[in-house]
């Protein structure tokens, strides 16, 4: 059972879908383009959806080398590695730059940090999947930016799908295949509001590698292809995947996954575990929690349940695991009773316990595997 912060478990007709092969110029290929992006804007409320072959990083990138203009200054947010990594990004792409880093989230400071300065576009990670926090709400945010006239760009991959928020006040957005989405991993998914489009389209050049150019995607995207040779069966994979999102409820997907998420840390916290971060920032999709036993991670995996060690300065006493997708009471129950009993804990939550909203709609039931 995979119980990492992605890929995450699919459902068998997800995963089979896959193997699918068929010439990507064709008709057959163009349908899946055209449906995916369709379910794609209206899950995110986006004007245009890029999806390109490769992982959430190749999708960061895209943003981030095609959307920095020439002398434009920037901004960027980091409170875990994946924000570090998009510093990094964004280095590469430009000089003009300032950096706000903190060990741990402090929306107060943050807050302060955006009015004060001076900037025309702010980076930022919404759900930071190396320590399981999240700015839970953008809104302000979006109220800052605007007031600048500045424009807002938002790292999502392990976000979108596990939150209510779409791309209101947002200028663009990316996520990946394979965290909530539910499907297999690679593909990179750029939302563009018209304000990015429009200005895509009036730019001469943006100084971009050939495969990173949004300009060269959205005209391939007029005609519902990809600019260059896709992984047919990722694409396929992920139409699959976003009809099974379609018919659960883009919000019933996001209520079943803050619930797991609560779930957890709520029986964690009551038998002594304590969780990185804090109420104010924990994040839906990812639970962060410290632990001392360096072999818990080989335990967990001898028992079938795969999870992941924190990332940076928490590596070495922390665990993570994935709240996405397909999380459910099955998983919940064999994760917490699982964990309890490798660490000794006389504890036993049965699935009666376990919320009712976290439950998989009953269709698809029969899709997962829930052994």
């Amino acid at each position: 059972m995979l119980l990492i912060p992605g890929p995450v478990e699919v459902p068998f007709s997800v995963a089979n879908a896959g193997s699918y092969v068929v010439n990507h110029r064709s008709r057959e290929f163009r349908e899946i383009m055209e449906e995916n992006q369709l379910l794609l804007n209206k899950f995110s409320g986006a004007y245009k959806t890029v999806m390109v072959t490769g992982s959430g990083t190749l999708a960061v990138e895209t943003m981030v080398f095609s959307l920095i203009k020439e002398n434009e200054r920037v901004l960027s947010i980091s409170y875990g590695d994946f924000g570090e990594r998009l510093i990094e990004s964004i280095s590469r792409r430009t000089k003009n730059t300032q950096f706000i880093k903190y060990d741990m989230l402090d929306m107060q400071s943050l807050l302060n940090e955006i009015r004060n300065r001076d900037y025309d576009k702010l980076f930022l990670v919404h759900n930071e999947t190396s320590n399981g926090t999240a700015i839970r709400d953008i809104s302000e945010i979006i109220k800052i930016v605007h007031g600048k006239g500045a424009r807002l760009l938002v790292d999502d991959v392990s976000g979108f799908g596990g939150y209510s928020m779409g791309m209101e006040g947002i200028y663009a957005m990316v996520t990946g295949s394979q965290k909530n989405i539910a499907a297999i991993p690679g593909i990179g998914i750029i939302f563009l509001s018209r304000e990015a489009c429009d200005d895509i389209e009036n730019t001469e050049s943006v100084n971009a590698p050939f495969y990173l150019d949004l300009k060269t995607s959205l005209r391939f995207l007029d005609k519902n292809e990809t600019a260059y040779t896709p992984a047919t069966g990722a694409f396929k994979s992920m139409n699959m995947a976003l009809k099974i999102l379609d018919r659960e409820g883009f919000l019933n997907r996001v209520n079943r996954i803050e619930a797991s998420s609560q779930f957890i840390r709520d029986k964690l916290t009551e038998n002594g575990v304590r969780i990185f971060g804090n109420k104010d920032i924990y994040s839906n999709t990812v639970v962060c929690f410290y632990n001392n036993d360096s072999e818990m991670i080989k335990k967990l995996l001898n028992a079938g349940i795969s999870v992941s060690k924190g990332m940076g300065s928490i590596s070495g006493n922390t665990l993570r695991i994935g709240t996405m997708g397909l999380i459910n009471n099955f998983y919940i129950g064999k994760f917490l009773n699982t964990y309890f009993k490798l660490s000794g804990v006389n504890k036993t939550v049965s699935l009666d316990e376990i919320p009712e909203a976290t439950r998989l709609p009953a269709f698809l039931i029969d899709d997962v595997n829930l052994a």
